[in-house]
């Protein structure tokens, strides 16, 4: 299933860095970028900080600028300059950056843009203590080391999957909405006994794409992320099995669509009855745009595959350049920042999560309230947030490699490929990619 970050500007940051040939130009200088010598700082000294963020500025000013002052209050040496970056911009800015040796001190990178930036990042765990690391989820804060350097900090998600229930269509089939599927498998077979009692409507969209089959625990990569592990037996009846789903009405016909923003049967417009690893955006959409039907709408924890575990695609990091003249405040700064306090109140904002799990005490997301679709998707989250994986293959080309292989499954669910062909195909564009 194709999974999707609930901000706009996390979206954007997620493609960051689109146009290859800058990519490769200014990639060449990273490359090469050592930074200059750390030394220890004098933490009475006069410090100046560039910070940036992603796309925050209109949205979330009062709450950014609250951080800095709160910040600057108890550090009077300390000077925090705001920079706020249009998404489509912040990878090719730093790239120029680090290539100028002109950088800022902290950065706000998704975690699919780093692996890119690795050879030019402060290692933070020089700087950040053991006992502050120790309050990050450890699994998103342990995807960040690359050979044991801490290349960036864990702030914000979009959250672990959870289960969209139409009660009313699920109802007409003779299901019952308290007791929806916890494994992919029983959705399809949910989905099919949906579509042949109501149908008007399908179960649910989705294709088997790279995420989904690491859930069923298929290794997609050997470990030296040099090839492609993917086509195997295992596979082709993974893909055949989601194949029979469309046959069957368990997954509508427009799962095959390149955005899954486009999807033309949807919850809103009840042509499908349930998602089982739906984004927690989805909750807000439906409350805005279709409130009919959010009133009609259950919440329950997001179905997993064989692995037992959700897979989060990607989550906002800061990272400090190796060129900044104060890797310690900067780091300071960071952990401020993404501290259990400042991640709730964010979280209280908008629909993300926290990285911190502390946060995850907070009543915020312990007590569900008054048990709207929302709370409860609330509560079903951070309940379900030690079961989150960061998904990020680590390879420098994560988001090609997703790019591809999904072109190929959509070639295999439209009857253009056979599994074995698509798995194949995929296979061959992967090894070029990673030689």
């Amino acid at each position: 299933m194709k999974l999707r970050f609930p901000l706009s500007h996390a979206k954007v940051a997620a493609r960051a860095v689109a146009v290859a040939a800058v990519l490769g130009l200014a990639s060449a200088c990273v490359a090469g970028t050592a930074g200059p010598t750390q030394t220890a700082e004098d933490d009475s000294r006069p410090v100046k900080l560039e910070f940036w963020t992603i796309n925050l500025k209109k949205g979330y000013n009062d709450y950014i600028q609250s951080l800095i002052d709160a910040y600057q209050k108890s550090h009077s040496n300390v000077t925090v300059t705001w920079v706020d970056v249009p998404g489509n911009d912040v990878g090719t800015k730093l790239l120029s950056a680090v290539a100028s040796q002109n950088t800022p001190d902290v950065v706000n990178l998704a975690s699919t843009d780093l692996d890119q930036f690795v050879p030019s990042l402060t290692d933070l765990g020089q700087y950040v203590p053991a006992d502050v690391q120790q309050k990050y989820l450890p699994s998103l804060l342990e995807p960040l080391r690359r050979d044991g350097t801490l290349i960036a900090i864990p702030w914000y998600n979009s959250g672990a999957p959870i289960s969209l229930i139409n009660t009313d269509l699920v109802r007409q089939a003779g299901l019952d909405p308290a007791n929806p599927p916890k494994t992919f498998d029983a959705a399809l077979d949910w989905g099919a006994r949906l579509h042949a009692a109501v149908p008007s409507t399908y179960g649910m969209n989705g294709i088997p794409d790279e995420n989904l089959v690491r859930l069923e625990g298929i290794q997609i990569l050997t470990p030296d992320r040099k090839h492609a592990a993917f086509n195997t037996p295992e596979a082709v009846a993974l893909l055949e099995r989601w194949r029979h789903g469309v046959e069957t009405g368990a997954i509508s016909p427009g799962s095959t669509v390149k955005d899954d923003r486009q999807y033309p049967q949807t919850l809103a417009n009840q042509q499908v009855a349930f998602g089982v690893n739906s984004i927690p955006g989805s909750l807000t959409s439906l409350q805005k745009n279709a409130p009919d039907v959010y009133a009609k709408i259950d919440v329950a924890q997001g179905a997993t595959g064989k692995t037992g575990k959700y897979l989060l695609p990607d989550q906002q990091t800061f990272v400090t350049p190796k060129a900044s003249k104060h890797p310690k405040a900067a780091a300071d700064f960071i952990a401020f920042v993404t501290d259990a306090a400042n991640q709730t109140a964010f979280c209280k904002l908008t629909p993300i999560y926290p990285s911190n799990a502390d946060s995850l005490k907070d009543p915020f997301f312990t007590q569900p309230g008054a048990g709207t679709p929302i709370e409860k998707a609330r509560s079903a989250i951070a309940a379900e947030l030690p079961k989150l994986e960061l998904g990020t293959m680590g390879t420098g080309k994560d988001r090609q490699l997703s790019d591809r292989f999904r072109e190929h499954i959509r070639a295999f669910m439209t009857g253009d490929k056979s599994a074995q062909q698509a798995l194949a195909d995929a296979e061959k564009e992967w090894n070029e990619l990673l030689a």
